[in-house]
């Protein structure tokens, strides 16, 4: 029983998904309206539901992807095709037949042809569709014995006895209201997505899809009026467009461009202005393709150009950061946004994540990328690591000798995991003050930590490696000594990323995650940035009572209780919540609330725990878990300050983020800052503990405190948040974090 019930609203969630889907969407809300107004004609809403069910049954019953059935993405262009069908023909048992066949051919073309795009990376968009009903068009003239629909021809009638004179009443008010033609073609337009060709049908749409995406709402109404004062520009007859409406194709294109595939932003408006005219050359130009066939366009032009676009975009040598493709897809143009803005370094950077630096303690950075001396052309993209005392020397006495260097003969570290694939040694440190240019490199290794990264370490001293060629190496593994040998004419550490296992490689341009950095008596953490000169750097160390804590691992069971503080406004009334950490099919982790099914989803880097989204009920105890713990370092610093922007979605209500959504894609003035505070940590004879304290400042102009948290661990990995939120205090404790 359970498990029906399970299947029930799996396909229920499915089915709904799929007419959302039809305008890039999962909202559940703005799916209703859309099956309700294809239910304006009764036959076409009814073929059309019977396909979806079709083609996710069948997609299920064939070991399809149940996350791809679920998203709706197998079952949106079955939707269309039924509705075509139901449309144009009447009623009766052979359609409905030919409904059932037409969403499974149309099912099978989904399929393959996700497999041949998805090779790069690109969607199939609603070529199934236009296949699929361009193949029952052509067989149309041979399927007259199943009755050519004449419904929409006698619009007063079928609106009587849907609702009766009362409706046929509204129905006529509505119509005879008066609208400018451009108005009345768009509406139709939109309506036509769904083969609606009233325009009450577009109104209902359109007010749906401004509560789903104010940024959806706004491009479809660029893209439509982009098209339409074109075809005036170039004095092409408009009562085509009104006749037809395949102005949809504008608005889907708009949409898609704009504001789903892209990152919303200036750059991608201007490129939909840019794009719109070709649209529609594209489209008056098959028009003339189709006619001899009496075939529809449908939404050729908004596929073709669509698919020619992010195609291209793909090829591009050096992306932009101005025109960003979506990396992690929201199905809303708004989350896509404040994703991308919150995740931007990470996102956009060549990072290495599973980093740390090579050395013990406090190092400073002598030269750094485009370096003054040394670090040129293609090693331009490199580090020097010194270090200094606290009057910025880098010796002691009058510094003849390599002796005298702080750094001299001074431990050197493994950055990550990898194998030693090069080696270089018997090269002697220099006197202060020369250089060995026939050894440019020095005493040199190459590590390799994946196929196509590779680091190296230089100017080791003679003869203090502690690995050799072949060998596996462990982040925080003793290398070797840092010496003066090679072009180095004061003792110090090179490093640098490179392709190839090469001694002297070109350099590589790459991000570190996380670092930590002292600025004055200030202890910071840098995250998806580099090191400048002079910047003075500390090696993190984890702390295993914060990575115990914190460090969570996907399989990890844990349970969170609620000690005070219920309350039914900020937080559903469950005194024990369970929790489970889990990784979905694309690698990406995430903790899942057992009693709301709401994720949070996070990464574990170079000892850092970052959140990255949440998904799902806000008065779950996982959403005061992911605010209070947004961003935190599993090390120990005294004072080590801790800062993240959180996405205003995820802070801010609905009715706050109304106006901010218009114009998000220009500015965003709703700020959401995270800091986290390093407090203290007591060691006694038998026990140790941590404290922690965070908080979200949030606003415009002056910003007000939204959440504070006090955080405790202590040994046994016993876990304590008291947070205020309101002015109301919610206290949590977990008696013990770690995975079983």
């Amino acid at each position: 029983m359970k498990e029906l019930k399970q299947n029930i609203l799996f396909l229920g969630e499915a089915t709904l998904n799929s007419y959302a889907q039809v305008f890039f969407s999962r909202n559940k809300a703005f799916a209703v309206l859309l099956l309700v107004v294809s239910f304006f004609d009764p036959w076409a809403g009814t073929a059309g539901l019977i396909s979806i069910l079709t083609a996710n049954l069948v997609a299920g019953k064939m070991g399809f992807s149940s996350y791809y059935i679920k998203d709706g993405s197998y079952g949106f262009n079955s939707l269309l095709v039924g509705l075509g069908i139901g449309l144009y023909f009447q009623p009766g048992l052979e359609i409905t037949v030919l409904v059932i066949l037409s969403s499974i051919l149309t099912l099978f073309i989904c399929l393959f042809l996700q497999g041949v795009l998805a090779k790069y990376a690109l969607p199939f968009l609603s070529v199934p569709f236009l296949l699929g009903i361009w193949m029952i068009m052509l067989a149309s003239s041979d399927l007259t014995s199943l009755g050519i629909s004449e419904r929409g021809i006698y619009q007063a009638n079928e609106i009587f006895s849907l609702g009766g004179q009362k409706l046929v009443n509204v129905y006529h008010f509505i119509q005879n209201w008066e609208i400018h033609e451009s108005v009345s073609i768009f509406l139709k337009s939109l309506g036509a997505i769904f083969f609606q060709s009233n325009w009450l049908a577009g109104l209902l749409i359109l007010i749906g899809l401004l509560f789903y995406s104010r940024i959806a709402f706004t491009f479809a109404i660029l893209g439509f009026y982009i098209a339409y004062f074109f075809y005036i520009l170039i004095d092409v007859n408009i009562s085509g467009l009104g006749y037809t409406f395949i102005g949809f194709n504008f608005i889907l294109t708009s949409i898609a461009l704009g504001a789903f595939y892209l990152i919303p932003s200036p750059y991608s408006y201007l490129w939909i202005i840019l794009l719109l005219p070709i649209v529609v050359l594209t489209t008056l130009s098959s028009v003339h393709w189709f006619a001899p066939y009496r075939l529809s366009v449908y939404a050729l032009p908004f596929n073709a150009v669509t698919l020619l676009f992010l195609y291209i975009l793909k090829l591009r040598y050096q992306p932009s950061e101005k025109l960003q493709e979506v990396q992690v897809q929201h199905n809303s143009p708004e989350k896509n946004l404040y994703y991308f803005k919150s995740n931007t370094q990470r996102l956009s950077a060549n990072v290495f994540t599973d980093f740390q630096l090579p050395f013990i303690g406090e190092w400073s950075v002598s030269q750094a990328h485009e370096g003054e001396y040394t670090h040129k052309n293609e090693w331009r993209h490199a580090w020097d690591f010194v270090i200094l005392n606290d009057e910025d020397e880098q010796y002691k006495n009058d510094g003849d000798f390599v002796e005298d260097y702080y750094c001299y003969n001074k431990t050197i570290l493994c950055p990550a995991d990898g194998e030693i694939v090069n080696i270089l040694d018997g090269i002697p440190d220099n006197k202060i003050g020369q250089v060995n240019l026939n050894q440019n490199w020095g005493n040199s290794l190459v590590i390799r930590h994946n196929h196509s990264l590779f680091s190296q370490l230089s100017h080791f001293k003679e003869n203090s490696f502690k690995v050799k060629k072949g060998d596996l190496v462990k982040k925080g593994e003793v290398l070797g000594l840092c010496g003066n040998s090679g072009r180095s004419p004061y003792p110090h550490l090179h490093f640098q990323f490179q392709a190839t296992p090469y001694i002297g490689s070109a350099t590589l341009d790459v991000t570190l995650s996380h670092y930590i950095e002292r600025l004055d008596k200030n202890v910071i953490l840098k995250s998806y940035t580099k090191p400048t000169t002079n910047t003075k750097l500390l090696r993190g160390e984890i702390h295993p009572l914060l990575s115990q804590a914190l460090g969570f691992q996907t399989g990890q069971k844990f349970t969170l209780t609620v000690e005070s503080g219920l309350d039914s406004k900020l937080i559903i009334l469950e005194k024990n919540w369970d929790f489970k950490v889990k990784s979905d099919a694309i690698g990406n982790t995430y903790i899942q609330c057992l009693q709301t099914n709401s994720k949070a989803f996070f990464s574990v880097e170079a000892n850092v725990l970052q959140f990255h989204n949440y998904l799902g009920n806000k008065r779950s105890l996982l959403y005061y878990l992911y605010l209070s713990c947004y961003k935190v370092y599993l090390g120990y610093y005294q004072d080590l300050n801790v800062t993240a922007e959180i996405p205003p979605n995820q802070v801010f209500r609905a009715r706050k983020l109304f106006l901010q959504d218009f114009i998000a894609p220009f500015y965003i003035y709703l700020q959401s800052n995270y800091q986290l505070k390093y407090q203290n940590k007591k060691e006694g004879i038998n026990s140790e503990k941590i404290e922690l304290s965070s908080k979200i400042e949030c606003g415009y102009s002056t910003k007000r405190e939204h959440l504070t948290s006090e955080i405790k661990v202590e040994d046994g990995a016993s876990l304590q948040i008291k947070i205020i939120r309101n002015g109301k205090l919610i206290e949590i404790k977990c008696g013990n974090m770690q995975a079983y």
